[in-house]
């Protein structure tokens, strides 16, 4: 029998992904996806269960359709979260349909990040300090942030996604002003407040099946992400080869091992952040998602055969799989960059093919966003144009990718849209 996979989120990558390697899928999807993503009715009409729910945090709506599948007889052997949002609701499913991942332990300790954090440094990894936030507590939390952090910190949803929501605060009236805003609609809101860390950002995209690694690569944000302050300016990053870099590896793989025992992380894919000081061997984990990454992070991995979602879901449908990329690791450096309009807008002209081509070390290009759509806020996570390209070293990637960023960033044109 064909094992059987239920999906928690639309996305119809995936879901080619997994039908092409012989998995019978479910599929899940709240209302916001079907308000804001390109849901494809003729796809939903070749799965064999499609249920659409107000929100994966409604426990109701969430046993309704665990009762189904098991009134049908249709029980998955593996329940799959691909966003943030669903965490909650893939790992309450699973528990009720009898899988054993992902478990509603580690869907908190991945999501609530005060939570992960904890239980990191009892695991004894090295994690930027932290303090807890509630917006009604304004007083006591602005307090404690002085007492324990000082100025400035780095203030975040306690369960946010990347960095939305995400701000640098310098003053006890901006924390102060920050809280009490946030509070003004009568709900209680869940933050916390970090001590900011030096050092270059990193990222870790990990394949797991039954504890083991399956594969593992580290890339270099070109800047940290705290530090970008538009979407097509220094937006990207580079997958480091691993014989360059082999005592890093050596370390992140130890420390990904405890992190991830930490959090009852076993099987999937993973996308951990961490910095690290040039001048120090030292690693400072920031935190870690157990979906994949955004961005063109996955797309890199096209370079060594194959997008590292494609190759999380050979190990999802078949986990006796070998390990992918078993040929070796790319010599030289490949990675991403996001290039994207200076303004929202709806975009009225882009970066051609040919443009783009004119660059021999741009291995492909994937477009986001194109002539027609509207551009948003260009906010660091606002993806509009990926080009994956090579270079002979990290100095070499970084002056590429600002040669790329000069030329064909002034392609981009918006123009306004009517209310």
């Amino acid at each position: 029998m064909n094992r059987r996979i239920l999906v928690c989120r639309w996305d119809p990558y995936i879901l080619a992904a997994l039908r092409d390697e012989g998995a019978e899928v479910a599929l899940l999807f709240d209302t916001f996806e079907a308000a804001h993503f390109h849901v494809d009715e003729e796809v939903l009409k070749t799965l064999p269960y499609v249920f659409r729910i107000n929100s994966f945090d409604d426990m109701d709506e969430l046993g309704q359709v665990a009762t189904q599948l098991k009134t049908d007889g249709w029980i998955p052997d593996q329940v799959v979260s691909l966003s943030e949002f669903s965490q909650f609701g893939a790992g309450y499913l699973a528990q009720v349909l009898g899988c054993a991942e992902p478990t509603l332990e580690m869907a908190l300790k991945t999501r609530d990040k005060r939570a992960m954090k904890l239980a990191v440094r009892a695991a004894g990894v090295s994690c930027t300090d932290f303090v807890s936030l509630r917006t009604s507590e304004v007083a006591e939390g602005v307090r404690r942030t002085t007492a324990e952090l000082g100025f400035p910190v780095v203030v975040k949803p306690a369960a946010g996604l990347g960095t939305l929501g995400t701000s640098w605060v310098h003053t006890e009236e901006q924390l102060s002003t920050l809280l009490e805003e946030l509070g003004s609609d009568g709900v209680e809101h869940f933050m916390m407040a970090e001590r900011p860390v030096s050092g270059d950002e990193f990222h870790v995209d990990a394949i797991w099946v039954d504890g083991v690694c399956k594969a593992l690569g580290i890339m270099r944000y070109i800047r940290p992400r705290l530090a970008i302050e538009t979407a097509g300016v220094s937006n990207g990053s580079v997958l480091l080869p691993r014989e360059e870099w082999a005592e890093l590896y050596a370390d992140v793989e130890d420390m990904h091992q405890r992190v991830n025992e930490a959090l009852g992380i076993r099987d999937g894919i993973t996308h951990l952040e961490f910095f690290k000081a040039p001048d120090e061997r030292r690693i400072h984990f920031s935190e870690i998602a157990s979906r994949f990454a955004g961005g063109g992070i996955t797309q890199t991995y096209r370079a060594l055969g194959e997008d590292l979602r494609i190759a999380w879901i050979k190990s999802v449908v078949d986990p006796e799989r070998p390990a992918p990329y078993a040929d070796g690791e790319p010599n030289r450096y490949v990675g991403w960059i996001n290039l994207a309009p200076a303004t929202e807008g709806k975009i009225v002209a882009e970066p051609s093919q040919a443009d783009i081509d004119a660059f021999d070390f741009v291995l492909e290009t994937v477009r986001q966003h194109g002539v027609g759509d509207v551009y948003g806020e260009p906010h660091p996570s606002a993806w509009c144009l990926f080009l994956i390209y090579g270079a002979d070293s990290l100095e070499q990637f970084e002056q590429r990718g600002q040669e790329l960023e000069k030329v064909l960033n002034d392609a981009f044109r918006t123009e306004p849209t009517t209310p």
